[in-house]
């Protein structure tokens, strides 16, 4: 009976369908995953109207005065469906919300595809004030943006089994993800090993600090920026491991300007509460992974879990005072914050100050260091930098003897920047020896093509970027010019056509589009 039993997980685990996999480890441990599946982790993707989270419908349009678009929200059959227009640009259409990215404990965002392409809704649902607006970094735009890229290290955190097709920024098959939310073996390693080896499963309070934390901080550290170590990133990401094996990541040194809402781990190293307890203290210190306390439990949970170190020296109020905010500690040190997505979106601030201030929106000034503490690599200085808007050209120049292609490709748009056409062409080329499928370097190196009177070599290269990525408008707006200037007037049609699918309301675009009429 016990091999027929270890055969039957066996054929399990190795199943495609990640989520039979999770329910595999329901079967040796149901009251934990009874518990799990009600967490945010579990709940944090899946099919739009699916779950017991129900978004309230808006009874009217949702107005982003900026662009004087509006969007209105109806139900479909297993979607949500998402009407646009902009009358002034005659602007108009519908896109189906078919999956949705965050657990509803702060908010949730959807996603639709066009022809396979996953994108990001430019409306979101906020549980805060249980109502429908513009998703973060929507606000401001003069125009309806419909191609934000969802890329792989969104699902990653969101989702588990994420199946973007390879040589595309976006591309995935329906279902996008093998299982909804996050899966047992994100933070215990692949249950195929388990079955196979009959070895325990990860344990993270087993493992040596650095690699226990590194288990939460996959998703729970978002830094100013993270830089994928050469060939790795947190995809490679195993528990287990170290996370500073696969990603480097870069804080402000000395800053505490607003924070990210994953930011917890960098906010809970701040915190005088981490620094007097050192590697005694990490998330498992007062959050339960498999279960989240219910609302008129929640108080009493979180109080327990600070009273563990704060048993001898209590709360300085007398008790009427603290009778009055609910014997809450959560509540007076841990405030809610707004985060630096924008509106409706707030985080708990894990700096657990003894009093409270909300942090500072200025870094000017401010260097990156490594969150880890160590030094970090000038490759990856150099691409944190850059990535943040602030390249540095003498640390740049430094390494361009080597051959790291998104280390010359941050050199090469400096070139460029500074009017040395001649180096910078001839290190997109250097790129694309190295990595032929660079789209920065592609669609860059196109350009100069065409300057020297290279114009097929210019369309190829082009046409390449846009089949892959599409929501580089840029690169399929010079294709199509290219394409009219070398007298394939119906290849520029289609080019056209394939660019309004994708930005229907971009302005150049429709340019274009009069151009060619």
């Amino acid at each position: 009976m016990r091999v027929l039993l270890t055969l039957l997980i066996t054929i399990l685990l190795q199943a495609q369908d990640s989520e039979v996999r999770s329910r595999v480890c329901g079967g040796c441990h149901p009251e934990i995953f009874r518990s799990y599946i009600q967490t945010g982790m579990a709940r944090s993707s899946g099919r739009a109207g699916s779950g017991s989270f129900a978004e309230k419908l808006p009874a009217g349009p949702i107005a982003d005065k900026s662009s004087g678009a509006t969007y209105r929200i109806t139900p479909g059959e297993h979607s949500y469906e998402m009407e646009f227009k902009r009358p002034h640009a005659a602007v108009s259409g519908v896109r189906e919300l078919k999956w949705f990215i965050g657990s509803g404990n702060v908010g949730r965002s959807y996603a639709f595809a066009v022809d396979g392409f996953l994108f990001q809704a430019p409306v979101s649902y906020y549980s805060s004030v249980g109502a429908w607006d513009l998703s973060p970094g929507y606000a401001g735009k003069p125009y309806i943006d419909l191609a934000k890229p969802i890329e792989e290290p969104c699902l990653y955190c969101h989702a588990s089994g994420s199946q973007r097709l390879a040589k595309t920024q976006n591309r995935y098959p329906d279902p996008p993800f093998r299982e909804s939310g996050i899966g047992c073996e994100r933070c215990h390693g692949p249950g195929q090993k388990h079955v196979q080896t009959h070895r325990e499963i990860v344990n993270p309070v087993k493992l040596e600090p650095a690699r226990r934390d590194s288990i939460c901080q996959q998703c729970h550290l978002t830094g100013a920026a993270r830089v994928p170590r050469p060939g790795r990133g947190v995809g490679t990401f195993r528990p287990g491991d170290s996370l500073s094996d696969h990603l480097t990541v870069f804080v402000w040194d000395g800053a505490s300007g607003k924070a990210a809402a994953t930011d917890h781990s960098e906010q809970l190293a701040m915190s005088k509460c981490k620094l007097a307890s050192g590697d005694r203290m990490w998330c498992g210190t007062c959050h339960d992974p498999h279960a989240t306390p219910n609302g008129s439990d929640r108080v009493g949970f979180y109080q327990k879990a600070c009273l563990r170190c704060h048993s001898q020296k209590g709360c300085t109020l007398d008790e009427q005072a603290r009778r009055a905010k609910g014997n809450d500690c959560a509540s007076c040190h841990m405030p809610k914050n707004a985060s630096r997505e924008g509106e409706h979106v707030a985080y708990t601030d894990h700096r657990i100050l003894r009093r409270p201030v909300a942090p500072s929106d200025d870094q000017r000034g401010f260097t990156l260091r490594s969150f880890w503490g160590r030094p970090a690599e000038d490759r990856d200085v150099a691409i944190a930098y850059a990535s943040l808007g602030r390249a540095r050209l003498p640390l740049l120049e430094k390494l361009r003897s080597s051959d790291d292609a998104p280390v010359l490709v941050q050199l090469a748009q400096l070139y460029d920047a500074a009017g040395k056409a001649d180096s910078a062409e001839n290190i997109y080329e250097r790129v694309l020896r190295l990595d032929p499928l660079n789209a920065a370097a592609e669609a860059n190196l196109a350009i100069y093509r065409v300057r020297n009177g290279r114009s097929s070599e210019a369309i190829a290269l082009w046409q390449d970027v846009f089949s892959r990525y599409p929501a580089l408008a840029g690169a399929g707006i010079n294709l199509a010019v290219a394409q009219l200037d070398a007298g394939d007037r119906p290849a520029a049609l289609k080019t056209v056509g394939k660019l309004l699918q994708f930005h229907p309301d971009l302005e150049a675009v429709r340019q274009l589009q009069a151009r060619l009429r």
